[in-house]
């Protein structure tokens, strides 16, 4: 019931909603919760997309970055892209629809999960709680980062940096950071933690991963551009799947500081 009435409320209100002048950065995992059909997927992914543009100017996610954190005003929506986990239809529908409209993306990998085995996928998969889908290879990621698109760090295994001891944090941040240089041969400066939100993330995690990285990105304080004390640059998770009005309503935020 509370399920029904929140997406009736989604869809009155979004229905009515148009994104807000600001710098929205979209946070999001697949096309669709389920297996990929690359040409079909481009064309679902499309529909999203162009939905975006009806309102808002899309952005390279470094100008994005650079926008909110130099501070400057924007008199209307601007949006940029993010995607965590790293799956393949990152490279083989995501990517090439954004680079039709000379857009990139910020992709956030977990080094173990690329190319890793059928034991690990399963369990991967379960952590998540998403099923039907497959990672890219350390190919396809080079390839990306060559096209343009940027490649930041997700820890080795999608774990709750909230419970992980001082060793734990240590060896998630250094070893994926230093496993993403050295195998694409360039300098990892962004990083998204798993699952997003607070929880998810204590003041120890936060102090470890400013050691490692420039840019660390959230998914929840999403009114705000930054949390923890502005060090963390709030997203808002919106899949592309999801309903038109659903997202209007949720672009439809005045940014605060």
């Amino acid at each position: 019931m509370r399920r029904l009435i929140r997406n009736l409320f989604l869809n009155l209100a979004g229905s009515v909603s148009r994104p807000k002048s600001g710098v929205h950065i979209i946070n999001s995992h697949y096309v669709h919760n389920g297996i990929l059909h690359v040409e079909k997927d481009k064309e679902a992914f499309r529909s999203f997309v162009k939905l975006l543009t009806k309102n808002c100017e899309l952005i390279r996610i470094e100008i994005a970055v650079e926008m909110i954190s130099s501070g400057e005003i924007v008199d209307k929506p601007y949006v940029a892209f993010t995607f965590d986990d790293g799956f393949e239809e990152c490279y083989s529908v995501i990517a090439p629809v954004l680079e039709e409209y000379d857009c990139n993306a910020a992709f956030f990998i977990n080094s173990n999960y690329v190319e890793a085995d059928d034991v690990y996928q399963k369990e991967f998969h379960e952590r998540i709680k998403v099923y039907n889908k497959k990672p890219m290879n350390w190919s396809q990621i080079a390839t990306l980062l060559k096209r343009g698109h940027v490649i930041g760090s997700h820890t080795c295994d999608h774990l709750d940096m909230a419970q992980l001891t001082d060793a734990e944090l240590e060896f998630q941040l250094q070893t994926n950071k230093e496993t993403l240089e050295s195998i694409l041969d360039y300098k990892c400066d962004f990083f998204a933690w798993p699952y997003g939100q607070n929880s998810h993330f204590s003041e120890l995690a936060l102090k470890k991963t400013l050691k490692y990285h420039k840019y660390i990105f959230s998914s929840s304080d999403y009114k705000k551009y930054f949390s923890y004390l502005g060090k963390v640059i709030n997203r808002r998770h919106i899949e592309p799947f999801w309903s038109k009005f659903h997202i209007n309503f949720f672009l439809a935020v005045r940014k605060i500081k």
